[in-house]
């Protein structure tokens, strides 16, 4: 494992195939089994029942490509200062145990929670909202491909939270990976809109308040 770490040019394609296959594994999979050619029986489960324009699918690709780009120039920071002995990760789950493998990750999605909901915030200020998070309101029907559909200063953003969980916290690599994976599919999940209200398990009319048409009177208000 360490020689492979060691090999640059071969980590250098690693990471942008992780930052890449995740996206098209995670977004493109739900893409295709919800929307066409789809599964039948999921299009009773989408609020929005009419089919999501080609304009705004390339739109979200385009967006959805730079953030990839983004993530990926970050992710070979990340690699830079592993090698130079700068971050908190480790690799040999045993040097700890499993048990503090999966407990590792709790604060990291605590830590990233928190971060969001205040970068959100930011991004919904006057100019911020106008200038860079318009991008990513824009799908007024969304797909699961937008989930990655950011402006490069939003995805910029997005990322500046991973270097305090791997020069602060000890982590192991699996675990963090493991954790941007947990990340994007709660992204995809979220931007799935599905209509939960006819799962046994809801209790309201989400769609009242999952609607992306609320977020485009946000942006006209604003």
């Amino acid at each position: 494992m360490q020689s492979l770490l060691n090999d640059w040019k071969l980590m250098l394609l690693i990471i942008f195939f992780i930052t890449t296959g995740r996206y098209l594994f995670l977004a493109g999979a739900a893409f295709f089994i919800c929307y066409k050619p789809g599964v039948k029986s999921f299009e009773q489960y989408i609020i929005q029942s009419r089919p999501p324009k080609e304009k705004l699918i390339k739109n979200e690709l385009l967006f959805s490509l730079s953030t990839i780009s983004i993530f990926s120039i970050v992710g070979i920071i990340v690699y830079v200062f592993y090698i130079n002995e700068l971050t908190t990760l480790y690799l040999d789950i045993h040097e700890y145990s499993w048990t503090y493998f999966f407990k590792s990750m709790f604060p990291m999605i605590l830590i990233h929670d928190v971060y969001f909901y205040f970068k959100h915030r930011l991004l919904h200020t006057k100019w911020l909202l106008r200038k860079v998070h318009v991008v990513h309101h824009r799908s007024v029907n969304p797909t699961p491909l937008s989930a990655y559909c950011f402006h490069p200063v939003e995805a910029i953003l997005e990322t500046l939270i991973i270097f305090p969980l791997v020069t602060v916290l000890t982590v192991n690599l699996f675990a963090f990976l493991f954790f941007t994976f947990l990340v994007l599919l709660m992204n995809v999940w979220a931007i799935l809109v599905l209509n939960l209200s006819r799962s046994d398990f809801a209790t309201v009319k989400l769609e009242n308040y999952l609607l992306p048409q609320h977020i485009t009177t946000c942006i006209i208000k604003k």
